[in-house]
């Protein structure tokens, strides 16, 4: 079932592929317990380093990314109540953007796609959980949401705002019109924490099994932007929670536990194979991811690749004969924050491929520090090593031969590569001082054999004798694409 469904989200999507494609791997936040109390983390996705950014002895809970990745909103009691904070990506400058009124508390911040804004959930008023929206710019507050409405997600576009709407997921207008039920089903287990795509196709949410209150068994499902029932995306005996997305969008990372007791870990899957894997699990428990993008900060230059083999030009290609051992040799720089990625096709310094005859694309590419990505492509061809033709063939020059007698031309490829190595023979009238062709080709009558034990090919052309006084061009074509031509002076 879920090799059918991975099909079906890669169809549907038209994902890239990890393995082919650069993403930004960027960074995730995370909570964790692991010091005594909750505090926020951040690790490097393509890394091991896990960094405590707040620190404090308070409760902080809840990050989320700002769009382009430099800051972290999070929730904190550090000042008495539960309050929307933010903070650098790196846990500095850490500053409180809203204030909890006595009884109540703020929580689920989400960022706008500009950054202004935070939509987040509050009991404030009326003591039932709200949708809000705080303007970063003045610290207004203004209600998205009359009913119920916690764990905002903000669309990319900026135009919407999906939520829980108290076991349902709903989607209104950035204006707090248009409210409207996204999910419908026949199911009885109640909807959270919606996720939009980073391009806002669709939405990935989590839904609990029907009998969840006694296993607390909870799936991640994938619904289109427009609507439906969902289709599941996890599966087994977990709790499924918190769906965070990759800066490319072809990755997701949740928070995962076993059953009602079981300690939370962060999990990444591909969107392509439905296959979970461990990122962040102990020492504590460790959940509510926020994926965040790479933050270019003051580095707003990209690296450099220096590709010197192989490599092409606009009227050149590098050719290598096939087996020849040939060694890439590339470079990458980045005078601002270092290159955190330079990768090739091959490693710098080992063999390229050249196993068989072809024209092969190769690519270096390379990231800085803050992620700013470049992508060099060249081209190289591998053709047959092909020395020439033996004797009594002249290489350059002109060949005497006995019109009407065969005239045999002999090679090596060095290697048995098959008949079908040679894709055709064709003669043609040349003139005999310049070497001009004087008619259009035709095919060549002989006969070709290979000769294993002296590694030669032959072709034995059949001239005739109404080619003498004249000149002749054989040509030769090979499977690589190449041409290889002899020209004869036919005697009587």
């Amino acid at each position: 079932m879920a090799r059918k469904l991975a099909a079906l989200l890669f169809c549907l999507l038209a994902l890239p592929s990890s393995a082919s494609a650069y993403t930004d791997w960027g960074q995730v936040a995370f909570v964790s317990d692991r010091d005594g109390n909750s505090e926020i983390y951040s690790k490097p996705v393509d890394g091991s380093t896990e960094t405590n950014l707040t620190k404090n002895p308070a409760t902080d809970q809840s990050p989320a990314f700002s769009a382009d990745g430099s800051h972290i909103a999070f929730v904190s009691d550090r000042d008495g109540s539960f309050d929307i904070w933010v903070m650098n990506r790196d846990g500095s400058d850490p500053h409180k953007v809203t204030s909890a009124e006595a009884g109540s508390g703020d929580s689920d911040p989400a960022w706008s796609p500009g950054g202004g804004k935070i939509a987040f959930s509050s009991s404030r008023g009326s003591g039932a959980w709200h949708v809000w929206i705080v303007d970063l710019a003045d610290g207004s507050l203004r209600q998205l949401t009359p009913g119920w409405g916690t764990s905002p997600a903000w669309s990319p576009d900026g135009s919407r705002i999906a939520y829980d709407a108290g076991g349902t997921i709903h989607v209104v207008d950035a204006t707090g019109s248009n409210d409207y039920r996204l999910t419908g089903c026949t199911c009885t287990g109640p909807e959270g924490s919606p996720a939009w795509s980073r391009d806002g196709n669709y939405l990935v949410f989590g839904r609990y099994d029907d009998d969840w209150e006694s296993t607390n068994v909870r799936q991640l499902y994938f619904v289109r932007a427009t609507g439906g029932e969902g289709i599941p995306i996890t599966s087994g005996a977990y709790y499924h929670d918190h769906p965070t997305f990759s800066p490319d969008g072809s990755l997701v990372a949740f928070q995962r536990q076993a059953g009602p007791t079981g300690n939370p870990a962060i999990y990444v899957m591909s969107l392509g194979d439905l296959a979970p894997h461990l990122a962040v699990t102990g020492p504590g428990r460790n959940f509510a991811p926020s994926w965040g993008a790479s933050f270019a900060g003051t580095d707003i230059t990209p690296p450099t690749i220096t590709l010197t083999r192989p490599t092409s030009g606009t009227d050149r290609i590098d050719v290598y004969t096939l087996g020849e051992v040939v060694l890439a040799d590339y470079s990458c720089s980045d005078s601002e924050s270092g290159i955190r990625h330079c990768e090739g096709s091959v490693p710098s310094g080992t063999p390229i491929d050249t196993r068989s005859i072809g024209t092969y694309e190769f690519f270096v590419f390379a990231a800085d520090q803050v992620g700013h990505p470049v992508y060099k492509t060249t081209h190289y061809r591998v053709i047959y090593q092909f020395d020439g033709f033996g004797t009594p063939i002249v290489n350059g020059g002109l060949t005497t031969a006995k019109a009407g007698d065969g005239v045999p031309f002999k090679f090596s490829l060095h290697g048995a590569y098959g008949l079908d190595a040679v894709t055709g023979t064709t003669q043609q009238q040349t003139d005999c001082a310049s070497g001009a062709e004087l008619a259009p080709s035709a095919p060549a009558d002989g006969a070709l054999t290979y000769n294993a034990s002296q590694d030669r090919y032959l072709f034995a052309w059949s001239t005739a004798k109404s080619w003498a006084g004249g000149c002749r061009a054989l040509t030769v074509s090979l499977r690589d694409g190449t041409t290889h031509r002899a020209d004869v002076r036919f005697t009587k």
